[in-house]
């Protein structure tokens, strides 16, 4: 059955018992200008098509506006009767023809087991000729580590990528690991795989140098959320330093699997979800990181030529302040009264440091300071 359907598809099929007539189709869908999206579904049922109807897979080849295919592969169980030597053929054929015009933005593979190395290099192939993907769907199909390594190897360095989903197949640690090193993915649905500890520390692991990874989802997988807890909640919120908070992957928002996630992971994910990640950032450095020290900013040069002790720092430091109160406008986590707080407590240790620079001069004599300063110096 070939035709247009449901909710994303315009309401039309095909199917004819006529090799012949599949010929015909063929012809109509390269002279169609409006079919953007082809399905090629039950072919173990249902439709006389194979590989010899050239002028099928021609007007696939001809035709313009097809930019998303979805291929429903069925193959029959042990002692079944099977019309052709590979039933993957016609899917793959349909694959390989809409290389062509290379406007595919999205692709729906669902029960198509790659069961030889042939079949596994034809697909393969027709990934590298697709460059505009944005949604690959493999579903059912008991997709293995190694056929995925080889989907990844195929679709590196594309840079319109978003959605994967890979559910129900057989996909385990090293194919997670595989997958982590996609930089452009937005969401990865692993939902009944075979992913364990191993593969989800690789991916935590990952998530330093990604900056676009939105939703994981990873439920009825033999793995123990516990186990993960701490890797993740380093990844979103690194609190050894400042900077390592600022580094931290402030994109990944939701985590989909069986358990909970404990410590401050919940937390940290909601925090993401803000549309300024500038301000997702102050927001961890100020709940994570306090009290903030400003020392390091007390011999700030900011001209060449400079030295000694200054105050060059401190409008930046208010400015921070008053971008961080922005940061917290909506939230509960941390109140304008703790902010203000750390914000008098930042000026006062410039104040502390740098006494000469507040007080005049003939009143810092007065009182000592300036001998305080110089035995401390001392």
């Amino acid at each position: 059955m070939t035709h247009s359907r449901g909710e994303k598809f315009d309401d039309g099929e095909f199917h004819s018992s006529n090799s012949d007539d599949y010929d015909r189709l063929g012809t109509a869908i390269g002279n169609n200008t409006q079919l953007t999206q082809l399905m090629i579904d039950n072919l173990y049922n249902k439709i006389i098509l194979d590989v010899i109807n050239e002028r099928f897979y021609d007007g696939i080849r001809n035709n313009s506006s097809i930019t998303e295919l979805l291929l429903h592969s069925i193959r029959p169980r042990s002692g079944g009767r099977i019309r052709y030597n590979s039933i993957a053929d016609v899917a793959l054929e349909a694959l390989r023809a809409c290389q062509e015009k290379n406007i595919l933005t999205k692709l729906h593979i669902n029960t198509m087991q790659l069961v030889s190395s042939a079949e596994e290099n034809r697909f393969v192939e027709s990934l590298r000729g697709f460059t505009n993907l944005r949604e690959i769907t493999y579903i059912h199909s008991e997709l293995t580590d190694d056929q995925l390594l080889l989907m990844v190897e195929a679709i590196r360095g594309y840079a319109l990528i978003e959605n994967l989903e890979l559910f129900s197949n057989r996909i385990g640690n090293a194919g997670c690991e595989a997958l982590a090193t996609l930089r452009n993915v937005t969401k990865v649905n692993f939902t009944h795989n075979n992913i364990g500890n191993e593969g989800m520390i690789a991916i935590a692991n990952s998530l330093s140098e990604n900056n676009h990874l939105r939703d994981l989802i990873v439920s009825s997988n033999p793995l123990d959320v516990r186990a993960v807890t701490d890797y993740f909640s380093r990844a979103l919120c690194n609190a050894a330093s400042i900077n390592d908070i600022y580094t931290s992957n402030h994109t990944l928002e939701s985590i989909k699997c069986h358990g909970l996630f404990g410590g401050s992971v919940t937390s940290l994910l909601e925090m993401n979800k803000k549309t300024n990640k500038r301000h997702v950032a102050i927001e961890k450095i100020l709940l994570y990181h306090p009290p903030i020290d400003i020392e390091p900013l007390f011999d700030l040069s900011l001209e060449e030529g400079d030295s000694g002790q200054d105050l060059k720092a401190l409008p930046h430091v208010i400015s921070w302040f008053e971008t961080a109160a922005e940061a917290i406008i909506d939230d509960n986590k941390l109140s304008a009264n703790d902010l203000e707080i750390k914000k008098i407590s930042a000026i006062y240790q410039f104040v502390t440091a740098m006494p000469m620079l507040f007080i005049p001069a003939s009143l810092a004599l007065d009182n000592g300071i300036d001998k305080k300063r110089k035995r401390s110096s001392d």
